[in-house]
């Protein structure tokens, strides 16, 4: 049942190494308002289903300590709070990646800011970091990026397989 066993199974194609499988940023708010045909995944008897929660698979290793290539994993869309040290689903629109031509990724999140006169803050950078058995990929930095350019979709909640 919809919400209540199960979730929607994005077609999204998460990269666990660089940004992943090109897709916009629209065909990905389409499919989270399950407009179309939807695909349900049940979830296993622990976890609950909640609005906003998807299955997306991700491929890749720069992840592999925490995400195995290939993995269907429950995310939360629209996370709210604190990402630092949390596992993201990271969109970028003038990234992309040479092999798959990707502008999603998914990375352990980190970030630095900077406080200003008027009492709010900006972010100097945002570091999406690898977790990997891999040592030769590196974090993806992003400084000084554009309204809309950069976001973070979705935080990750538990690799289903």
């Amino acid at each position: 049942k919809p919400f209540e066993n199960s979730v929607p199974l994005l077609s999204l194609k998460a990269a666990a190494g660089a940004f992943g499988e090109s897709q916009t940023v629209e065909e990905f708010s389409n499919q989270l308002m399950f407009s179309g045909d939807v695909q349900w995944v049940a979830l296993p008897g622990h976890l609950r289903a909640q609005k906003g929660f998807f299955v997306a698979q991700v491929v890749g290793e720069s992840m592999n300590r925490r995400i195995p290539n290939g993995a269907y994993c429950l995310f939360r869309a629209n996370p709210q709070g604190t990402r630092n040290a949390k596992v993201v689903l990271a969109q970028h629109r003038d990234i992309h990646d040479a092999e798959l031509g990707a502008e999603y990724t998914v990375k352990v999140y980190r970030s630095e800011k900077e406080h200003l006169d008027d009492g709010s803050w900006r972010h100097t950078e945002v570091r999406l970091e690898p977790d990997s058995d891999d040592a030769t990929f590196e974090p993806i930095v992003i400084r000084d990026a554009r309204p809309g350019e950069f976001s973070i979709l979705a935080e990750l909640v538990e690799v289903i397989e």
